[in-house]
């Protein structure tokens, strides 16, 4: 599997899980596990677009 689809699949994963995550807690955006998995995200598109997967 190379490394792109890889990281599209976890990227996938964690917008599902903010999603999953986002209604649990009433879509307080404030919640720790609503954060934790959006930093995780972000640091996952950042870490892509640095690579220029996103150009």
């Amino acid at each position: 599997m190379s490394r792109q689809i890889k990281f599209d699949l976890e990227i996938n994963c964690l917008k599902r899980k903010l999603e999953s995550a986002a209604a649990q807690y009433k879509y307080n955006f404030r919640h720790p596990k609503v954060l934790e998995i959006s930093e995780k995200l972000d640091h996952l598109i950042v870490k892509q677009m640095k690579n220029g997967k996103f150009s």
